[in-house]
């Protein structure tokens, strides 16, 4: 008979071609284990059983094995045991390859087609999934962070907290929600959370509020960017109603000129500049905006904490009327926030490339049709061409050791040659998440 299935530890006697399925029958030839209650090898034959187990599929159909499976009992004490089966996954009616198929595929697929394309239950391909990410999860134990960055990305429906090393930039994990709830019971089993030594966020309390009761004592900065970004809304307010008032045409050239205005006035070509003046002298309140937008900018311009906050007091004061209720976030920020806005000067980090993915966020919910959120952080944080790692350095030659004993061992290793340090790897390179994005690795 030909072997079909190339499975060493079966024997086929039989196959049928079934249309949708191949039906193959056989049956195992190894000896049996010693007996694992008293561990002596004398067995009797005790019968048989008949087993269904589910392999990879050949020329696209999916393939059932009947196996006639032989069991053996113990002379000595008694006990019944199967004769082994390695190429048989010991928790499933089914191969070790169909296994590994499932593993490699349900990154790629729905379950469900996955389920149907081999020919089991849905729920086997997830608890499949599930032991398999628990499994990627003790292998890569990502180095908790010094600088760690807390964000969030809308994805399927919902926000999730995406955790970042700021100073390796690199993606640290990612948490099916951004709720409080979430997050303390997270950073409570963080492991070596003594190397948090600053935690930078946006202004979402939540975050502050976890940083005080699961970090106390660590600097906490809020993103500059995020500052930053409620003064060019502010502006965006202003110039959003003026084009209410406008015809067809002034409105969409105002429209065109909007990221004009929310550049820096130093970065304005001339011409750009002469665009700009022709809108303001039409629409003073527009160059009020651009003027106090301009002004909030020169807080992070300042050399020193003190200069900063100078700088911010004298904006709230002198903040024209006309806009002042276009800026009221920003002027509550920075009451509300002011300690962790101005930390910043402690410590100039920023969640800057944490924010590049809000770039990307399209094509991960793209991803995320027909997936669930384990299955989309299980490709993206366990993407090993990504994954971030320290160089492999040679530890420094050690002091001859002081007993025979030691020299000897220190002199074996020696002949095989300098001890290595252990790699440590910090997550998921962001630079290179982007650039699969971008490249469609993901598609």
């Amino acid at each position: 008979m030909t072997d079909l299935l190339n499975l060493p530890c079966l024997r086929v006697t039989d196959y049928e071609d079934c249309g949708d399925h191949y039906f193959v029958a056989a049956h195992g030839h190894l000896e049996p284990r010693p007996c694992s209650g008293c561990g002596h090898d004398d067995y009797y034959r005790h019968g048989a059983q008949k087993q269904i187990i589910m392999d990879t599929p050949i020329h696209g159909k999916r393939t059932m094995i009947e196996v006639h499976r032989r069991r053996f009992r113990c002379k000595i004490c008694g006990k019944t045991a199967f004769e082994p089966l390695p190429d048989i996954d010991p928790k499933r009616q089914a191969t070790k390859r169909l296994v590994d198929y499932i593993e490699h595929r349900c990154l790629t697929e729905t379950f469900m087609s996955l389920a149907r394309e081999v020919g089991v239950d849905n729920k086997t391909v997830r608890n499949i999934f599930d032991d398999m990410l628990a499994r990627k999860e003790s292998q890569h134990k990502y180095q908790t962070p010094e600088v760690l960055g807390i964000d969030e990305l809308k994805i399927i429906g919902d926000y999730r907290a995406m955790l970042t090393n700021i100073k390796e930039l690199a993606l640290f994990d990612m948490l099916p929600s951004r709720k409080k709830a979430n997050l303390l019971d997270y950073f409570r089993n963080l492991p070596d959370k003594g190397r948090v030594t600053t935690l930078v966020m946006d202004m979402w309390n939540p975050y502050r509020q976890l940083g005080v009761q699961e970090l106390p004592g660590r600097l906490i900065v809020v993103d500059k960017f995020h500052v930053l970004r409620m003064a060019n809304e502010g502006l965006e307010r202003v110039r959003k109603r003026i084009r209410k008032g406008l015809d067809q045409k002034t409105r969409l050239k105002l429209k065109n000129e909007r990221f004009v205005l929310l550049k820096r006035k130093h970065a304005l070509s001339d011409e750009e500049k002469k665009d700009a003046r022709k809108w303001f002298s039409l629409f003073p309140e527009l160059g009020c905006a651009y003027d106090a937008k301009e002004r909030f900018f020169e807080i992070y311009d300042q050399p020193t904490r003190s200069a900063a906050e100078i700088v911010a007091s004298r904006w709230t004061n002198t903040l024209p009327t006309d806009v002042a209720k276009d800026f009221r976030d920003l002027q509550v920020a920075l009451g509300n926030w002011n300690k962790e806005i101005f930390n910043y000067y402690e410590n100039p980090v920023t969640n800057a490339y944490t924010e590049s993915l809000n770039a990307i966020a399209r094509q991960i919910n793209r991803m995320g049709r027909g997936y669930s959120f384990e299955v989309l952080r299980a490709r993206l944080l366990f993407e090993k061409q990504a994954i971030k790692k320290s160089p492999s350095l040679r530890k420094k030659p050690r002091q001859r050791p002081v007993s025979g004993y030691e020299f000897i061992q220190e002199f074996k290793r020696g002949l095989e040659g300098p001890a290595e340090e252990p790699v440590v790897e910090y997550g998921v390179d962001l630079l290179k998440l982007i650039q699969l994005f971008e490249d469609g690795y993901f598609s």
